[in-house]
């Protein structure tokens, strides 16, 4: 934080100037008389001193010439006075700036929060001054170096182009008159790198013809300025083009980037949509497993009632032989049916391998196949669970699309009627499927989903199961109808419940 003693006489003038300055959060004291402001000095270190040059015990000049060292104590003058000799001559000690008390005061305390910013970075600009005059350094030096410019000197063209190739400058200061080669040469030679194509050079001249301004901006001058030349002038140009430069440098930045990203911008298309698509196949993979479990979980159902048949068919042969009544046509009838159980088993199996089975290419199918197919997976946990599944065909048609993914999808879906029915504990469960054409609608009459939570249903891990779900069947639902099959996924509130809705487009439909 800034450190800033305001000293004014006029307590409406000073309380303004401090208030504008707090407003930018700034640490402000307030003085005014010269005996308040030598108090102040006495007790505390302030980085700027905003000063009145008129006070009733004494003039601020004084303060100024008594002030040791301008470059760790910034002056910026604060009067009513429009003097120009005085102006100059407080330039020459290295004030900041001279602002004149009138209708634009806000205006230029804007301006002095501006200067308060600069001299705070802790990047400074360098500037490059060859100038044969040692005097005109010194000048260049006292004026700017308390601005938080850091200015380099030389006093030759050899010498000043040497240290030029070798920096890094945002602005060069450039006499004509040189003892080795003349300015204009030199400002030739300059502008024929490119490397210095967009530095700003301000020239300074003793001779300021027509003639001769026309001809060094013709060659590459920035701007012109001569000798001897106002410092207040001086010093606007210098923040002009020190400002100007960066502003150039940060557009040619941006105008690098975009061209950057215009080049790569293919690239970088497929490397976000590469991520992408391992993200939704790290997703399909997290859902399949999911879905594995419950798959498991249901052949033990499916499996359980023919295992025990088979058990008790081999048990009574075994009876029958302890017996010795192993009369040939019963035991054939127990074979027979022990072969129908194998095969229900074996034909149980057949349908989870398919489901499970990767499935690259399409193949002409229809709802009610995939229904079937769905519903040979479930059928015995729906019994288990007294759900009544009731299917409406209104018109059949077949259609191109990846069927084992779509029996994951309608399986899913039934899966999810079926725990919201169970959770809910409705005392006649019903899950209705209705097929028409190339739409399929499951509906349940659960009691619907919550209005607050109906739009999130579909993002990624968002369940609604306690503790159960993984957040991930709807969602790996939705990519897989409209990404995959090309599709519409969605939901609505009914009467009693909700349906889901699965539309693909008729254009991929196959009469």
């Amino acid at each position: 934080m800034q450190n800033i003693l305001v000293i004014e006489d006029s307590k409406i003038i000073n309380n303004i100037v401090a208030k504008e300055l707090r407003r930018f959060h700034f640490s402000v004291d307030q003085a005014h008389t010269l005996q308040d402001a030598r108090k102040f000095l006495q007790n505390d270190n302030y980085q700027l001193i905003v000063l009145d040059l008129h006070l009733p015990d004494g003039e601020g000049s004084e303060l100024i010439a008594n002030i040791q060292s301008l470059t760790k104590t910034k002056v910026v003058v604060l009067t009513s006075s429009q003097n120009e000799d005085l102006r100059e001559e407080l330039f020459q000690y290295g004030i900041l700036d001279y602002i004149v008390k009138d209708k634009n005061l806000l205006y230029s305390i804007a301006e002095i929060v501006k200067i308060i910013h600069a001299i705070s970075s802790h990047e400074k600009d360098n500037i490059l001054i060859i100038d044969d005059s040692k005097f005109i350094c010194k000048q260049v030096k006292t004026i700017l170096e308390p601005r938080n410019y850091k200015v380099t000197q030389a006093y030759s063209a050899k010498k000043g182009l040497e240290i030029l190739y070798n920096g890094d400058f945002q602005l060069l200061i450039l006499d004509m008159e040189l003892p080795d080669i003349h300015g204009m040469k030199v400002l030739e030679m300059i502008r024929k790198d490119t490397k210095f194509l967009t530095l700003p050079i301000l020239i300074l001249s003793g001779t300021s013809t027509a003639e001769i301004i026309r001809t060094t901006l013709k060659n590459g001058a920035s701007d012109f300025l001569k000798k001897p030349f106002v410092f207040e002038e001086f010093i606007l140009k210098i923040d002009l083009w020190i400002d100007s430069a960066k502003k150039d440098q940060a557009l040619k930045e941006k105008t690098a980037e975009l061209q950057f990203i215009n080049n790569n911008l293919e690239k970088l298309v497929l490397e976000e949509v590469e991520k992408s698509r391992q993200k939704d196949k790290l997703l399909f993979t997290k859902s399949r497993h999911a879905q594995m479990g419950e798959m498991i979980s249901m052949i033990a159902h499916q499996w359980r009632q023919p295992l025990n048949a088979i058990s008790m068919a081999i048990g009574l042969i075994e009876l029958r032989m302890q017996m010795d009544d192993c009369n040939k046509k019963k035991i054939l009838s127990i074979t027979e049916k022990i072969n129908g159980y194998v095969k229900h088993l074996s034909g149980t199996v057949d349908d989870f391998r398919d489901f499970f089975k990767p499935q690259k290419e399409t193949k002409v199918t229809n709802f009610e196949k995939i229904t079937n197919k769905a519903l040979s997976l479930i059928e015995h946990s729906m019994s288990k669970d007294a759900i009544e599944v009731q299917i409406k065909i209104i018109q059949k048609e077949d259609f191109i699309s990846y069927e084992n993914e779509l029996v994951q999808v309608v399986l899913n879906l039934l899966k999810n009627a079926q725990d919201a029915l169970k959770e809910r504990e409705v005392s006649h469960p019903i899950i209705t499927i209705i097929i028409d054409k190339a739409t399929l609608k499951v509906r349940d009459n659960a009691g619907g989903i919550p209005k607050e939570i109906i739009d999130k249903i579909f993002d990624p891990y968002f369940s609604t199961k306690k503790n159960t779900g993984t957040g991930l069947g709807l969602y790996m639902n939705k990519i897989i109808v409209e990404e995959h099959c090309h599709g519409r996924f969605e939901v609505e509130q009914i009467a009693k419940g909700t349906e889901f809705r699965i539309v693909l487009d008729h254009e991929e439909s196959k009469n």
